[in-house]
């Protein structure tokens, strides 16, 4: 699956820049493969965002800047408003209106947590609500706003897969020696998910001096939550009591491309030189999962039977089936002989036949149900 062939992911808010990028000049930014433009008639005015094309030669309004409050193109000076509406056209004679139909395809845009969001369809939920982000008594910290080489559905999958962290953070705070979980089990409600889960992380010297905790290992609980399809929240507790919450969004430039914004919220209230190792820290583990992500097929099996699952994959095993059912509300697929539900070596053999005898089929057994 990919990220296009499931109209329905384009009715959720996904963060396009942060707002103090968003100042006295338009910002190009993708969404879905299309590109849009975002800009702030004023300093306090609130941001508006459209598609990147002028309505006359499709200039790219982008490249233009801002005059009067209007969003001018660069190509023949066509002025527009927040709403899109063309305001002033220069060549035209005086006494002739504007066009009612000269106007730019306007797109949804607000601003919350320090990010600017857009929802280029219609939307089914709200700027997702983040409560620890706002509220006082807890620190926000903004980590990274990056372009990566990974789809948005390997990127979510990655932040709700708690059994890797072992190996692929080895480096950092996993130890390849400890790889069990806690028990656990996964609620579902529509699209949201949620699960809390137990397992033992490594206490690298940075991460002694942002959290307190001087031992070499730790026992951390994960209270993770799938808000909106690209967009999770994980609550890290400490044994000490800091609280640690996680937010990883990924939006889909395009199939292949996506930007990972991350930003955290600190119940500590952590000074400005360990708001920045903090930070530091979360960048190095995140950047160990970028090495292997970047190299994954960002094609994304959502049907069960074209991977293998254990009980430690319940979260990741349940995200599949949230966005089968989206895309079965909505979908493109155009494959007919549904290649995207098979493993590699059984779509070059043709048809599912006895070769698909082996995989774990999860509606074979708990195992692979996580029941």
């Amino acid at each position: 699956m990919f990220v296009s062939e499931v109209p329905a992911l384009q009715e959720f808010w996904y963060p396009v820049a942060r707002s103090d990028a968003v100042g006295d000049a338009p910002r190009h930014f993708r969404l879905f493969g299309d590109d849009y433009v975002v800009w702030r008639p004023g300093p306090d005015a609130d941001v508006h965002a459209a598609v990147d094309e002028c309505p006359h030669r499709a200039g790219r309004l982008s490249q233009g800047w801002i005059e009067d409050g209007a969003l001018v193109c660069p190509y023949h000076g066509w002025r527009f408003d927040g709403t899109g509406r063309c305001v002033e056209i220069p060549q035209k004679e005086p006494d002739l209106p504007v066009p009612p139909r000269a106007r730019v395809k306007s797109v949804l845009a607000e601003e919350r947590y320090g990010l600017v969001w857009a929802c280029v369809g219609m939307p089914r939920a709200h700027v997702p609500d983040l409560p620890e982000a706002e509220a006082p008594g807890w620190t926000l910290i903004h980590e990274i706003f990056d372009v990566w080489s990974a789809s948005a559905t390997r990127l979510i999958d990655n932040a709700l897969d708690v059994s890797h962290l072992s190996f692929v953070h080895k480096g950092t705070i996993g130890d390849p020696k400890h790889p069990k979980l806690s028990d656990f089990r996964v609620e579902r409600d529509g699209y949201r998910l949620r699960f809390t889960v137990s397992y033992t992380s490594r206490v690298p010297e940075i991460q002694r001096r942002n959290v307190g905790i001087t031992t070499e290992h730790t026992t951390r609980t994960t209270h993770a939550e799938l808000v909106q399809p690209f967009v999770f929240r994980g609550l890290l507790e400490y044994e000490n009591g800091i609280k640690h919450v996680l937010y990883r969004t990924a939006t889909p430039v395009d199939d292949r491309t996506s930007i990972v914004c991350q930003f955290v919220a600190r119940n500590d209230d952590p000074d400005p030189d360990r708001q920045v190792s903090i930070a530091e820290l979360d960048r190095m583990v995140q950047n160990e999962d970028r090495q292997i992500l970047e190299r994954i097929d960002p094609d994304f099996p959502i049907d069960l039977n074209a991977e293998f699952h254990t009980r430690a994959d319940r979260m990741t095993v349940e995200y599949r089936r949230v966005l089968a059912d989206l895309a079965q509300e909505t979908s493109l697929l155009r494959r007919e002989d549904r290649r995207w539900s098979m493993t590699r070596e059984e779509a070059a053999r043709g048809p599912i036949g006895d070769a698909g005898a082996g995989l774990a089929r999860p509606e074979a057994g708990a195992e692979a149900r996580g029941d």
